[in-house]
C-alpha cells in the first residue's frame, strides 16, 4: 500500500480466568467462543491474538515511558474487529448479547476500545501469511498531552517508521476515551484504573522473532524512541503467541 487504509475498529484486551487451565481457555476463546463471535453481521475482520504469558516488555526503553509489563496488568491476548463502516460499528451493541454471556466462560477482564470513525490505519494488507511473528504493543498516552496530538504521533510518527523499517504487517490504532460501556460482559470485570488505562494500539509484523528484534534496532525506530516519552509514559510489547483469523478480508486500495 502507498497510504494506510483508515479503519473503524474495536480492540479489547483480556484477561483470561486463572482458575480454569490456560490450553482450556485459549481452547475455547479459538473454538466455541470464535464461532459465536463469527456469526456477526457487517464485521471484515476479527483475528484473536494470543499473548506469549513469557515473552513481552521489550520495545525499546526511554527515560520516563515504562516499557516492562507489570505482573500485575499483564494481559493475555486481544481481540482485533474491523468493522465494515461506522454505520455497521454503532449497530453492534444490540446483537452482542449471546456473546457477552459467553465471555464469563473464558475470561476474568476485558476492556473493551473503540478507535471512533476512521481512528485505525492499516499500513499493509494484514493477510494471514504477511507474518510469521507479530507483536501488539498497547499505549499510555501521557497526561497533559491532547488526544490530537497523540493520534498524531501513533498515524504519523510510529506508524511510518515501522513501515520504513519493513514491517511485514502493521496497523496503528487510537482509542475513543474509555468507558466500560462499550463491552459490558456481565461477570467479567472491567475495572480499568486511569494510571493503567492504554489509549491505542499498534500491531506489527516481521519474518521471525529476530527480524523482529532487528526491525526494534533500526534507525527509523530510534528516531520515535528518542522522543516517545514527550508523548508516552508506556509502551507494553508482547509476542503474540497464536494468531487465530476467524474472519479474515484483504483490503486493497
Amino acid at each position: 500500500m502507498s497510504r494506510p487504509v483508515k479503519t473503524t475498529s474495536f480492540v479489547a484486551p483480556v484477561w483470561l480466568r486463572a482458575d480454569l487451565p490456560r490450553e482450556t481457555v485459549l481452547r475455547y476463546w479459538a473454538g466455541p467462543h470464535a464461532q459465536v463471535v463469527g456469526q456477526l453481521p457487517n464485521m471484515t475482520e476479527y483475528v484473536q491474538w494470543h499473548f506469549s504469558p513469557t515473552d513481552h516488555g521489550y520495545w525499546p526503553s526511554s527515560a520516563t515511558v515504562g516499557t516492562i509489563v507489570p505482573p500485575g496488568w499483564r494481559c493475555d491476548g486481544a481481540a482485533e474487529v474491523r468493522f465494515a463502516g461506522t454505520g455497521a460499528a454503532l449497530t453492534m451493541p444490540v446483537r452482542m448479547r449471546e456473546i457477552y454471556l459467553d465471555e464469563q466462560n473464558i475470561f476474568a477482564r476485558v476492556l473493551g476500545q473503540v478507535t471512533g470513525p476512521g481512528g485505525g490505519r492499516w499500513w499493509t494488507d494484514g493477510h494471514d501469511d504477511a507474518a510469521a511473528h507479530r507483536t501488539v504493543i498497547l499505549l499510555r498516552r501521557r497526561r497533559g498531552v491532547r488526544g490530537r496530538a497523540f493520534r498524531t504521533y501513533v498515524h504519523e510518527r510510529i506508524g511510518p517508521a515501522l513501515h520504513r523499517a519493513g514491517a511485514a504487517d502493521l496497523r496503528t490504532y487510537t482509542f475513543l476515551p474509555w468507558t466500560r460501556f462499550v463491552h459490558p460482559a456481565p461477570g467479567v470485570a472491567h475495572d480499568n484504573p486511569v494510571s493503567h488505562r492504554y489509549h491505542g494500539c499498534v500491531v506489527v509484523g516481521a519474518d521471525s522473532r529476530a527480524a523482529m528484534d532487528e526491525l526494534l534496532k533500526s534507525e527509523p525506530v530510534a528516531g520515535i524512541v528518542a522522543d516517545q516519552h514527550t508523548v508516552l509514559t508506556a509502551a507494553h510489547a508482547y509476542t503474540v503467541e497464536r494468531t487465530v483469523p476467524v474472519i479474515r478480508r484483504r483490503t486493497s486500495k
